[in-house]
Protein backbone atom coordinates (compact mmCIF):
# COMPACT_ATOMS: atom_id res chain seq x y z
CA UNK A 1 0.00 0.00 0.00
CA UNK A 2 1.34 3.41 -0.92
CA UNK A 3 1.67 6.14 1.65
CA UNK A 4 -0.26 9.41 1.61
CA UNK A 5 2.62 11.42 0.14
CA UNK A 6 2.98 9.05 -2.81
CA UNK A 7 -0.77 9.19 -3.36
CA UNK A 8 -0.81 12.99 -3.49
CA UNK A 9 2.26 13.01 -5.73
CA UNK A 10 0.45 10.70 -8.15
CA UNK A 11 -2.69 12.87 -8.00
CA UNK A 12 -0.54 15.94 -8.73
CA UNK A 13 0.90 14.10 -11.76
CA UNK A 14 -2.61 13.23 -12.98
CA UNK A 15 -3.76 16.81 -12.48
CA UNK A 16 -0.77 18.21 -14.36
CA UNK A 17 -1.14 15.73 -17.22
CA UNK A 18 -4.84 16.56 -17.50
CA UNK A 19 -4.10 20.28 -17.64
CA UNK A 20 -1.50 19.71 -20.37
CA UNK A 21 -3.94 17.55 -22.34
CA UNK A 22 -6.65 20.22 -22.18
CA UNK A 23 -4.17 22.88 -23.28
CA UNK A 24 -3.15 20.62 -26.18
CA UNK A 25 -6.80 20.21 -27.19
CA UNK A 26 -7.28 23.96 -27.20
CA UNK A 27 -4.13 24.45 -29.29
CA UNK A 28 -5.22 21.73 -31.73
CA UNK A 29 -8.63 23.39 -32.14
CA UNK A 30 -6.96 26.73 -32.85
CA UNK A 31 -4.59 25.18 -35.39
CA UNK A 32 -7.42 23.36 -37.16
CA UNK A 33 -9.39 26.62 -37.39
CA UNK A 34 -6.37 28.32 -38.96
CA UNK A 35 -5.87 25.40 -41.37
CA UNK A 36 -9.55 25.53 -42.38
CA UNK A 37 -9.23 29.23 -43.17
CA UNK A 38 -6.11 28.55 -45.25
CA UNK A 39 -7.60 25.59 -47.15
CA UNK A 40 -10.81 27.52 -47.86
CA UNK A 41 -8.70 30.18 -49.58
CA UNK A 42 -7.06 27.52 -51.75
CA UNK A 43 -10.35 25.74 -52.49
CA UNK A 44 -11.74 28.89 -54.12
CA UNK A 45 -9.40 28.15 -57.02
CA UNK A 46 -11.03 24.75 -57.54
CA UNK A 47 -10.40 21.18 -56.45
CA UNK A 48 -6.76 20.48 -57.21
CA UNK A 49 -4.14 18.09 -55.88
CA UNK A 50 -2.03 19.60 -53.15
CA UNK A 51 1.27 18.19 -54.43
CA UNK A 52 2.74 16.46 -57.42
CA UNK A 53 3.58 13.39 -55.35
CA UNK A 54 0.10 12.73 -53.99
CA UNK A 55 -3.45 12.40 -55.28
CA UNK A 56 -4.85 14.20 -52.22
CA UNK A 57 -7.01 17.13 -53.26
CA UNK A 58 -7.93 20.32 -51.48
CA UNK A 59 -11.44 18.93 -50.96
CA UNK A 60 -9.94 15.84 -49.30
CA UNK A 61 -7.92 18.04 -46.95
CA UNK A 62 -10.96 20.18 -46.20
CA UNK A 63 -13.09 17.10 -45.42
CA UNK A 64 -10.38 15.67 -43.13
CA UNK A 65 -9.98 18.98 -41.30
CA UNK A 66 -13.75 19.17 -40.77
CA UNK A 67 -13.69 15.62 -39.39
CA UNK A 68 -10.85 16.51 -37.00
CA UNK A 69 -12.70 19.64 -35.92
CA UNK A 70 -15.82 17.58 -35.20
CA UNK A 71 -13.81 15.03 -33.24
CA UNK A 72 -12.08 17.74 -31.21
CA UNK A 73 -15.37 19.53 -30.55
CA UNK A 74 -16.87 16.30 -29.23
CA UNK A 75 -13.82 15.67 -27.06
CA UNK A 76 -13.78 19.25 -25.84
CA UNK A 77 -17.50 18.99 -25.08
CA UNK A 78 -16.70 16.06 -22.82
CA UNK A 79 -13.94 18.05 -21.13
CA UNK A 80 -16.43 20.85 -20.42
CA UNK A 81 -19.08 18.53 -18.97
CA UNK A 82 -19.97 18.75 -15.28
CA UNK A 83 -19.06 15.09 -14.66
CA UNK A 84 -15.58 15.58 -16.10
CA UNK A 85 -15.17 18.79 -14.07
CA UNK A 86 -16.10 16.89 -10.93
CA UNK A 87 -13.49 14.24 -11.74
CA UNK A 88 -10.90 16.98 -12.29
CA UNK A 89 -11.66 18.42 -8.89
CA UNK A 90 -11.01 15.02 -7.34
CA UNK A 91 -7.56 14.81 -8.92
CA UNK A 92 -6.67 18.51 -8.75
CA UNK A 93 -3.96 18.60 -6.13
CA UNK A 94 -1.90 21.75 -6.12
CA UNK A 95 1.01 22.38 -3.85
CA UNK A 96 1.43 25.90 -5.29
CA UNK A 97 -0.94 28.64 -6.40
CA UNK A 98 -4.47 28.28 -7.63
CA UNK A 99 -4.84 26.75 -11.07
CA UNK A 100 -8.19 26.50 -12.80
CA UNK A 101 -8.98 24.10 -15.61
Amino acid sequence: MINVHEYYDKMADVSDATRQAIESLELARKNIQEALIAINGVRKQGDATISFVSNVTTNDVHRNLLFLELLLNQTFGLVQSSVFRELLELTNYNSGGEEEF
